[in-house]
């Protein structure tokens, strides 16, 4: 029986693609940036500042703070995905499993926008002494502080760097279809649901 199950955010629990898009051209906008949104698109779940570099952009402490500033100005374009709230509840209240995040996505805007959804056991933004996904830092952290072996954790994400994390993590994985990116074949890689609620299936 897995003890602990960790999520991603982004395009699991929350739909927050609109908040990155206008959140990103506003940062374009702001700082002479020519890159159009679908290029950051492909990159979501990496740590912002590995996805500005990778986009041939020299990352500067400016430019992550016109993003940060405009999307918590717009954290009312996120939308909760249907069926979290009761899928949180059926495994803290019911199945009696620890929940956790595992998200690239700062923590002042990861605690803003959880305070509409759950409290968790822990919650692991990007932070010094740890690498981003796809690194098994974050995970095995996550597992850490909840006193759990990542054996008896599974990881629900939607892109890639999810999927590598987890692998290296030797955590199980479940990959989210309905969020925002595809996973290449991988050890871990053998489950996946269409709907957050199609998760209890899979702990029965």
């Amino acid at each position: 029986m897995k003890k602990l199950i960790m999520f991603d955010l982004d395009g699991v629990l929350i739909d927050s693609i609109s908040n990155m898009k206008k959140s990103w051209e506003k940062t374009c906008e702001v700082h002479d940036i020519s890159v159009p949104f679908k290029e950051y698109e492909k990159r979501i779940g990496r740590p912002f500042r590995n996805i500005i570099e990778d986009l041939g952009i020299e990352y500067t402490s400016t430019i992550k703070d016109t993003y940060d500033k405009s999307s918590l100005e717009l954290l009312d374009q996120i939308e909760i995905f249907e069926g979290v709230h009761e899928l949180l509840v059926a495994l803290t209240v019911i199945k009696r499993r620890k929940i956790a995040i595992c998200t690239s996505k700062d923590i002042d805007r990861t605690k803003k926008i959880l305070e509409r959804i759950a409290t968790f056991d822990y919650v692991c933004s990007p932070k010094q002494g740890l690498r981003g996904k796809p690194a098994p830092d974050q995970l095995l952290n996550t597992c850490a502080f909840c006193n759990v072996d990542p054996s008896d954790t599974l990881y629900v994400g939607d892109m890639d760097v999810d999927r590598q994390a987890a692998e290296r993590a030797g955590i199980d994985f479940v990959h989210a279809s309905y969020g925002y990116g595809d996973v290449e074949g991988g050890v871990v890689c053998k489950m996946s649901i269409e709907s957050p609620i199609d998760l209890l299936k899979l702990l029965d």
